[in-house]
């Protein structure tokens, strides 16, 4: 290993190319980072610093191509290199304006290796997912496509525009900003050897700075452990780099490590092991280490194959395209119950492999919504819900194979009632108690999930799905009570009120035509507007009644309990 100190002139000039692995993770520093960077060149531009030193470029020289460029693999600062590069071909198309030649000095000797072709040409290749949008930035031809990428080109270029325009009180001179990103930046520039072993560097180095996801630690560890070069950039191209775009596309730029992240979890979680996220990375390399390249290729195309129906279950909507499943996806989304996906995995990987009928994996995510949906009312702890449902397949699969159970259906749900009636953390409530539990415990009206379930009991009166998005959930004997209810409900109003108000049968959902300001209107007006309401679970059971109070409010939570125990059978 050597280290020197040296400047960005320094570093890229000559023939040479900074190739980012693929274990890296894509281009990710923000306009955070690109702030300070900013600020810090400024420092130095008005000569209150002499020298920004920007940290370490760690690189490792790898055999040399036939054009005669000296290619490095980057090890540690892709994220610095590329947006000082980014931002040199920025002050490049200032220059053009009025210093064609310069602009072309800077092009020819800093951001592109002169007269080679294909990737030889440029000073730094940036990982597959990168590299479109990066080359468009380096010979000026952006298309207008919005990347991370393109979005850190405009920044720098918008602030020298602005420093150059008449209204800003501070002028910069372009020419001078393109010396002292050459000449004053500083970093140090390490070098390995063929003993340094790059992967543990690199792991060691990112413990700073912006830290590495699970994600991210699992996908370098994958790739460093395939040898081959070919094979690698086939593994990247056929497997990892389309299954990451799905991730994105569906989880958006900010959130896709997160969920990739979450994917591996229920992964490990599927078979058993009880891991937490945070050391997912740790739990997969320990049992990896001590495999062959060709154990870690399949591990790596089972779970692609996994988390395509990750993402099934994640974002069914625009996913999945059996319509059975993919509503009843799309109610466990809603009902904001993951823990379950772990099971879930194993179900679908059942289901594609023709060993779980689609009617039995339509049946056995019942039973899991119901499950839940029971625990829910019954206010019972989801604290013990991961443990549960990392257990849940192997526990019912030994059901079957001591022939407890007829098929895995049948074998879930007696898994499911056989949890132990006294341990809270685990029962499932039957009909009795879930019916008590409707009529008489108070929900949390800001949870969005009560609409769900009020939703839910409308669906069998009708039989299409209610769309909640656009409907408010309302109190029938308002939170405040005005003289006219406390008329009504009589000397016992504010007792009432405290024991009845947040149940399920006080409350129940209105659309956006519904005027807010009936909230607090008496009883005589609600029962109107309840009597025409659009929803049959409204103007069915309104029909029939006179008054509200205690008896009232308790004699339609039966009403809906009985519904209840229909939508979600044990």
């Amino acid at each position: 290993m050597k280290a020197s100190e040296t400047s960005v002139r320094i570093l890229l000039e000559g023939s040479k190319q900074f190739q980012i692995p693929l274990f890296q993770r894509p281009y990710s520093w923000s306009k955070k980072q690109w702030d300070a960077l900013w600020e810090d060149l400024l420092e130095v531009y008005n000569e209150a610093e002499d020298y920004h030193f920007l940290g370490p470029i760690v690189t490792q020289s790898v055999p040399g191509t036939p054009d005669g460029v000296s290619p490095f693999d980057l090890i540690d600062g892709q994220q610095r290199l590329t947006t000082l590069s980014i931002l040199l071909a920025a002050l490049r198309d200032h220059l053009k304006k009025h210093d064609s030649d310069s602009a072309a000095e800077l092009h020819e000797l800093y951001l592109i290796n002169r007269f080679k072709k294909g990737e030889a040409r440029y000073k730094i290749l940036p990982t597959q997912a990168d590299q479109e949008v990066y080359k468009q930035v380096i010979e000026g031809q952006m298309n207008g496509d919005k990347s991370i990428i393109s979005e850190a080109y405009k920044f720098f270029w918008e602030r020298m525009k602005n420093s150059n325009s008449e209204e800003d009180t501070v002028s910069i001179d372009i020419t001078k900003l393109k010396n002292v990103v050459l000449e004053n930046i500083t970093l140090v520039s390490i070098t390995l050897d063929d003993r340094d072993n790059p992967y543990i560097i690199f792991e060691s180095l990112n413990h700073r700075g912006e830290p590495l996801t699970q994600a991210d630690l699992i996908r370098n560890y994958f790739f460093m452990r395939l040898t081959d070069k070919n094979q690698k950039e086939i593994v990247y191209k056929k497997i990892w780099l389309p299954l990451q775009d799905e991730f994105k596309k569906n989880a958006g730029e900010e959130k896709y490590l997160k969920e990739l992240t979450r994917a591996f979890w229920c992964y490990l979680r599927r078979e058993g092991v009880a891991t937490s996220e945070n050391k997912i990375y740790q739990e997969l390399k320990s049992r990896l280490d001590q495999k062959s390249e060709h154990e870690v290729l399949s591990v790596i195309k089972e779970f692609a194959q996994l988390a395509t129906y990750y993402i099934r279950i994640s974002f069914p909507e625009n996913n999945e395209k059996n319509s059975g499943l993919r509503r009843a996806f799309e109610r466990l989304k809603e009902l904001n119950f993951r823990n379950c996906h772990p099971l879930l995995l194993n179900l679908y990987r059942d289901y594609e492999n023709k060993t779980l009928s689609l009617q039995q994996f339509e049946q056995a995510l019942g039973y899991v919504e119901s499950y839940f949906v029971r625990r829910l009312f019954g206010d019972l702890s989801v604290q013990l819900m991961n443990k549960i449902f990392t257990n849940l397949y192997k526990d019912v699969n030994k059901r079957l194979e001591e022939k407890k159970s007829s098929n895995f259906v049948i074998a879930l749900r007696e898994e499911l009632a056989s949890f132990d009636t006294n341990n809270k953390g685990q029962v499932w409530p039957d009909d009795n108690s879930f019916r008590k539990s409707i009529i008489e415990n108070s929900v949390n009206v800001k949870d969005s999930r009560v609409k769900f379930l009020l939703a839910s009991l409308q669906e069998p009166l009708t039989k299409f799905q209610v769309k909640t998005e656009d409907l408010t959930l309302e109190h029938i004997m308002p939170q405040k009570l005005t003289p006219a209810w406390k008329a009504l409900l009589g000397v016992n109003a504010e007792e009432i009120s405290k024991n009845w108000l947040h149940t399920l049968g006080n409350l129940t959902l209105t659309p956006p035509s519904y005027n807010s300001e009936m909230s607090n209107s008496p009883f005589s007006k609600k029962l109107e507007y309840l009597q025409k309401s659009a929803l049959t679970l409204d103007n069915q059971y309104f029909k029939n009644v006179e008054t509200w109070n205690a008896e009232a409010i308790r004699c339609r939570a039966e009403y809906l309990a009985n519904i209840a125990v229909k939508v979600w059978p044990r």
